[in-house]
Protein backbone atom coordinates (compact mmCIF):
# COMPACT_ATOMS: atom_id res chain seq x y z
CA UNK A 1 0.00 0.00 0.00
CA UNK A 2 1.63 3.24 -0.72
CA UNK A 3 2.47 5.45 1.97
CA UNK A 4 -0.15 8.00 2.97
CA UNK A 5 2.77 11.13 2.22
CA UNK A 6 3.04 10.01 -1.35
CA UNK A 7 -0.93 9.45 -2.06
CA UNK A 8 -1.09 13.34 -0.60
CA UNK A 9 1.66 14.27 -2.89
CA UNK A 10 -0.72 12.67 -5.59
CA UNK A 11 -3.22 14.27 -5.13
CA UNK A 12 -1.99 17.57 -4.47
CA UNK A 13 -0.13 17.27 -8.22
CA UNK A 14 -3.79 16.46 -9.46
CA UNK A 15 -4.91 19.44 -8.06
CA UNK A 16 -2.84 21.94 -9.66
CA UNK A 17 -3.43 24.59 -6.65
CA UNK A 18 -0.54 26.88 -8.37
CA UNK A 19 -3.01 27.57 -10.95
CA UNK A 20 -6.10 27.03 -9.12
CA UNK A 21 -5.64 28.96 -6.43
CA UNK A 22 -5.17 32.65 -8.89
CA UNK A 23 -8.50 31.25 -9.95
CA UNK A 24 -10.32 31.05 -6.40
CA UNK A 25 -8.52 35.02 -6.51
CA UNK A 26 -10.44 36.34 -9.45
CA UNK A 27 -13.57 35.24 -7.90
CA UNK A 28 -12.76 36.57 -4.55
CA UNK A 29 -12.18 39.87 -6.56
CA UNK A 30 -15.42 39.40 -8.32
CA UNK A 31 -17.52 39.22 -4.89
CA UNK A 32 -15.19 41.85 -2.84
CA UNK A 33 -15.89 44.92 -5.79
CA UNK A 34 -19.57 44.29 -5.21
CA UNK A 35 -19.32 44.12 -1.25
CA UNK A 36 -16.10 45.42 0.07
CA UNK A 37 -15.87 43.88 3.22
CA UNK A 38 -14.03 40.87 4.94
CA UNK A 39 -16.63 38.35 5.77
CA UNK A 40 -17.12 34.27 6.41
CA UNK A 41 -19.02 34.23 3.68
CA UNK A 42 -16.59 35.94 1.22
CA UNK A 43 -13.81 33.25 2.20
CA UNK A 44 -16.12 30.29 2.09
CA UNK A 45 -17.46 31.58 -1.47
CA UNK A 46 -13.65 32.22 -2.08
CA UNK A 47 -13.11 28.42 -1.08
CA UNK A 48 -16.25 26.81 -2.93
CA UNK A 49 -14.73 28.37 -6.19
CA UNK A 50 -11.33 27.12 -5.57
CA UNK A 51 -12.95 23.26 -4.89
CA UNK A 52 -15.41 24.06 -8.04
CA UNK A 53 -11.62 24.65 -10.36
CA UNK A 54 -9.92 21.82 -8.51
CA UNK A 55 -12.84 19.42 -9.66
CA UNK A 56 -12.77 21.12 -13.38
CA UNK A 57 -9.15 20.31 -13.99
CA UNK A 58 -9.24 17.10 -12.08
CA UNK A 59 -12.18 15.79 -14.81
CA UNK A 60 -10.02 17.92 -17.54
CA UNK A 61 -6.82 15.31 -16.56
CA UNK A 62 -9.09 12.23 -16.56
CA UNK A 63 -10.87 13.34 -20.38
CA UNK A 64 -7.07 13.76 -21.36
CA UNK A 65 -5.44 10.88 -19.60
CA UNK A 66 -4.68 9.30 -23.42
CA UNK A 67 -2.92 12.48 -24.51
CA UNK A 68 -1.20 13.14 -21.09
CA UNK A 69 0.70 9.99 -21.89
CA UNK A 70 1.90 10.99 -25.21
CA UNK A 71 3.59 14.37 -24.02
CA UNK A 72 6.87 14.92 -21.98
CA UNK A 73 6.11 17.76 -20.10
CA UNK A 74 2.48 15.83 -19.24
CA UNK A 75 3.32 11.66 -18.90
CA UNK A 76 4.20 12.04 -15.30
CA UNK A 77 1.41 13.46 -13.94
CA UNK A 78 -0.59 11.21 -11.49
CA UNK A 79 -3.29 9.50 -13.77
CA UNK A 80 -1.16 8.88 -17.03
CA UNK A 81 1.31 7.10 -14.20
CA UNK A 82 -1.10 5.00 -12.78
CA UNK A 83 -0.27 6.48 -9.13
CA UNK A 84 -4.22 7.44 -8.69
CA UNK A 85 -6.19 5.60 -11.09
CA UNK A 86 -9.26 6.87 -13.11
CA UNK A 87 -11.79 5.65 -10.98
CA UNK A 88 -9.85 7.33 -7.80
CA UNK A 89 -10.00 10.47 -9.99
CA UNK A 90 -13.82 10.37 -10.31
CA UNK A 91 -14.39 10.39 -6.92
CA UNK A 92 -12.17 12.74 -5.95
CA UNK A 93 -13.91 15.35 -8.82
CA UNK A 94 -17.57 14.19 -7.24
CA UNK A 95 -16.77 15.04 -4.18
CA UNK A 96 -14.79 18.46 -4.59
CA UNK A 97 -18.07 19.41 -6.94
CA UNK A 98 -20.28 18.62 -4.45
CA UNK A 99 -18.21 20.20 -1.62
CA UNK A 100 -18.03 23.38 -3.94
CA UNK A 101 -21.87 23.59 -5.00
CA UNK A 102 -22.74 23.33 -1.29
CA UNK A 103 -20.44 25.96 -0.20
CA UNK A 104 -21.68 28.04 -2.81
CA UNK A 105 -25.31 27.75 -2.13
CA UNK A 106 -25.38 27.67 1.80
CA UNK A 107 -22.88 31.13 1.60
CA UNK A 108 -24.07 32.71 -1.66
CA UNK A 109 -27.21 31.56 -3.82
CA UNK A 110 -28.81 29.40 -6.66
CA UNK A 111 -27.29 31.66 -8.73
CA UNK A 112 -23.81 31.56 -7.84
CA UNK A 113 -24.34 27.72 -8.11
CA UNK A 114 -25.05 27.92 -11.52
CA UNK A 115 -22.52 29.88 -13.17
CA UNK A 116 -20.40 27.60 -10.45
CA UNK A 117 -21.86 24.57 -12.89
CA UNK A 118 -21.76 26.74 -16.53
CA UNK A 119 -17.98 27.18 -15.97
CA UNK A 120 -17.16 23.54 -15.65
CA UNK A 121 -20.05 22.73 -18.56
CA UNK A 122 -17.68 25.36 -20.89
CA UNK A 123 -14.50 24.33 -19.68
CA UNK A 124 -15.20 20.30 -19.83
CA UNK A 125 -18.30 19.91 -22.03
CA UNK A 126 -16.88 22.34 -24.90
CA UNK A 127 -13.36 23.25 -24.56
CA UNK A 128 -11.32 20.05 -23.42
CA UNK A 129 -13.39 18.03 -26.33
CA UNK A 130 -12.71 20.87 -28.64
CA UNK A 131 -8.87 20.69 -28.11
CA UNK A 132 -9.46 17.52 -30.22
CA UNK A 133 -10.77 19.22 -33.16
CA UNK A 134 -9.77 22.59 -33.56
CA UNK A 135 -7.09 25.07 -32.61
CA UNK A 136 -9.37 27.16 -32.21
CA UNK A 137 -10.70 25.91 -28.89
CA UNK A 138 -9.01 28.34 -27.82
CA UNK A 139 -11.78 30.98 -27.57
CA UNK A 140 -14.43 28.93 -25.78
CA UNK A 141 -11.75 28.38 -23.71
CA UNK A 142 -10.64 31.46 -22.51
CA UNK A 143 -14.42 31.99 -21.74
CA UNK A 144 -13.65 30.06 -18.43
CA UNK A 145 -11.41 32.84 -17.14
CA UNK A 146 -14.15 35.38 -17.23
CA UNK A 147 -16.44 32.46 -15.53
CA UNK A 148 -14.99 33.04 -11.38
CA UNK A 149 -14.97 36.26 -10.78
CA UNK A 150 -18.76 36.15 -12.00
CA UNK A 151 -19.55 33.81 -9.32
CA UNK A 152 -17.88 35.44 -6.71
CA UNK A 153 -20.06 38.62 -7.79
CA UNK A 154 -23.28 36.48 -8.05
CA UNK A 155 -22.75 35.22 -4.51
CA UNK A 156 -22.41 38.98 -3.05
CA UNK A 157 -25.62 39.43 -4.39
CA UNK A 158 -24.95 41.16 -8.08
CA UNK A 159 -26.45 40.40 -11.10
CA UNK A 160 -25.40 39.10 -14.35
CA UNK A 161 -25.37 42.02 -16.72
CA UNK A 162 -24.25 44.88 -14.43
CA UNK A 163 -21.25 46.80 -15.73
CA UNK A 164 -18.40 46.10 -13.51
CA UNK A 165 -18.57 42.21 -13.97
CA UNK A 166 -19.20 42.82 -17.58
CA UNK A 167 -16.07 45.01 -17.72
CA UNK A 168 -13.71 42.37 -15.63
CA UNK A 169 -14.96 39.39 -17.26
CA UNK A 170 -14.33 41.04 -20.31
CA UNK A 171 -10.45 41.42 -19.11
CA UNK A 172 -9.98 38.12 -17.93
CA UNK A 173 -11.57 36.62 -21.02
CA UNK A 174 -8.72 38.58 -23.26
CA UNK A 175 -5.80 37.81 -21.16
CA UNK A 176 -6.42 33.87 -21.25
CA UNK A 177 -5.99 33.71 -24.94
CA UNK A 178 -1.81 34.99 -24.79
CA UNK A 179 -1.45 32.44 -22.10
CA UNK A 180 -2.38 30.03 -25.02
CA UNK A 181 -0.44 31.63 -27.56
CA UNK A 182 2.61 31.19 -24.97
CA UNK A 183 1.89 27.84 -24.20
CA UNK A 184 1.69 26.48 -28.57
CA UNK A 185 5.15 28.80 -28.63
CA UNK A 186 6.75 26.17 -25.78
CA UNK A 187 4.81 23.06 -26.04
CA UNK A 188 3.02 23.14 -29.96
CA UNK A 189 5.39 20.17 -31.47
CA UNK A 190 4.50 18.13 -28.42
CA UNK A 191 0.78 18.76 -28.81
CA UNK A 192 1.16 18.16 -32.70
CA UNK A 193 3.27 15.01 -32.11
CA UNK A 194 0.29 13.82 -29.56
CA UNK A 195 -2.41 14.20 -32.68
CA UNK A 196 -3.30 17.84 -31.55
CA UNK A 197 -4.56 20.58 -33.62
CA UNK A 198 -2.74 23.25 -32.79
CA UNK A 199 -1.62 27.04 -34.54
CA UNK A 200 1.94 25.16 -35.59
CA UNK A 201 0.13 23.80 -38.27
CA UNK A 202 -1.40 26.98 -39.48
CA UNK A 203 1.48 29.99 -38.63
CA UNK A 204 5.25 29.54 -37.86
CA UNK A 205 6.66 30.25 -34.77
CA UNK A 206 7.06 34.02 -35.33
CA UNK A 207 3.62 34.21 -36.58
CA UNK A 208 1.96 33.33 -33.38
CA UNK A 209 4.67 35.55 -31.19
CA UNK A 210 3.11 38.04 -33.20
CA UNK A 211 -0.49 36.94 -32.27
CA UNK A 212 0.36 37.14 -29.44
CA UNK A 213 1.55 40.85 -28.94
CA UNK A 214 -1.40 41.55 -30.65
CA UNK A 215 -3.55 39.94 -28.05
CA UNK A 216 -1.59 41.38 -24.72
CA UNK A 217 -2.27 44.86 -26.80
CA UNK A 218 -5.88 44.07 -26.37
CA UNK A 219 -5.90 42.69 -23.11
CA UNK A 220 -4.68 46.27 -21.71
CA UNK A 221 -6.99 47.94 -23.94
CA UNK A 222 -9.72 46.02 -21.49
CA UNK A 223 -7.78 46.86 -18.56
CA UNK A 224 -7.69 50.40 -18.62
CA UNK A 225 -11.58 50.23 -19.33
CA UNK A 226 -11.73 49.42 -16.20
CA UNK A 227 -10.12 53.07 -15.38
CA UNK A 228 -12.30 54.93 -18.46
CA UNK A 229 -16.08 53.36 -17.47
CA UNK A 230 -15.20 53.83 -13.71
CA UNK A 231 -14.84 50.58 -12.16
CA UNK A 232 -11.53 51.88 -10.96
CA UNK A 233 -12.10 55.48 -9.07
CA UNK A 234 -9.31 56.46 -7.64
CA UNK A 235 -6.57 58.29 -9.26
CA UNK A 236 -3.80 56.75 -7.57
CA UNK A 237 -4.72 52.80 -8.76
CA UNK A 238 -5.20 54.28 -12.42
CA UNK A 239 -1.55 55.78 -12.62
CA UNK A 240 -0.27 52.28 -11.51
CA UNK A 241 -2.02 50.72 -13.81
CA UNK A 242 -1.36 52.84 -16.76
CA UNK A 243 2.46 52.32 -15.51
CA UNK A 244 2.25 49.04 -15.28
CA UNK A 245 0.63 48.34 -18.53
CA UNK A 246 3.23 50.26 -20.23
CA UNK A 247 5.79 48.22 -18.99
CA UNK A 248 4.26 45.07 -19.71
CA UNK A 249 3.75 46.28 -23.20
CA UNK A 250 7.49 47.57 -23.81
CA UNK A 251 8.36 43.65 -21.97
CA UNK A 252 6.52 42.06 -24.26
CA UNK A 253 8.12 43.79 -27.96
CA UNK A 254 10.83 41.24 -27.49
CA UNK A 255 8.44 38.83 -29.21
CA UNK A 256 8.38 40.54 -32.50
CA UNK A 257 12.67 40.70 -32.20
CA UNK A 258 14.50 38.97 -34.73
CA UNK A 259 12.07 35.53 -35.62
CA UNK A 260 15.43 33.39 -35.03
CA UNK A 261 15.73 34.30 -31.63
CA UNK A 262 14.97 32.35 -28.58
CA UNK A 263 11.85 32.80 -26.66
CA UNK A 264 11.40 32.42 -23.28
CA UNK A 265 7.86 31.75 -22.84
CA UNK A 266 8.23 31.38 -19.22
CA UNK A 267 9.24 35.25 -18.38
CA UNK A 268 7.02 36.51 -20.40
CA UNK A 269 3.78 33.73 -18.74
CA UNK A 270 5.05 35.28 -15.21
CA UNK A 271 4.83 38.52 -16.99
CA UNK A 272 1.58 38.40 -17.95
CA UNK A 273 0.05 36.47 -14.58
CA UNK A 274 1.84 38.72 -12.68
CA UNK A 275 0.19 42.00 -14.33
CA UNK A 276 -3.15 40.00 -14.20
CA UNK A 277 -2.43 39.62 -10.18
CA UNK A 278 -1.50 43.05 -10.11
CA UNK A 279 -5.26 44.16 -11.05
CA UNK A 280 -6.88 41.78 -8.93
CA UNK A 281 -5.15 44.20 -6.07
CA UNK A 282 -5.30 47.06 -7.77
CA UNK A 283 -9.18 46.25 -7.93
CA UNK A 284 -9.45 45.15 -4.05
CA UNK A 285 -7.29 48.12 -3.32
CA UNK A 286 -9.69 50.43 -4.81
CA UNK A 287 -12.88 49.28 -3.71
CA UNK A 288 -11.08 49.08 -0.24
CA UNK A 289 -10.34 52.57 0.15
CA UNK A 290 -13.52 54.02 -1.91
CA UNK A 291 -16.10 51.49 -0.14
CA UNK A 292 -17.86 50.69 -3.43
Amino acid sequence: MKPAGDCFKDYLELSKLKIMIPVSLTGFTGYFVFDPHLSADLFLITTGILLLAISATVLNQIQEADLDSKMTRTRNRPIPTGRISGRQAAFYFIFLLLCGMAIIYFSGNLKAVLAGILTIAVYNGIYTPLKRITPFAVIPGALTGALPPLIGWLAAGGGVWDKPIIFIGFLLFMGQIPHFWLLIVKYGEEYKLAGMPNLIGIFNTFQIRRLTFTWVISSVAAALFLCFFGIIQLSLITTILVVASGYLIWKFTGLLKDPESHCNTGRYSFLLNSYFLLIMILLISDRMITGG
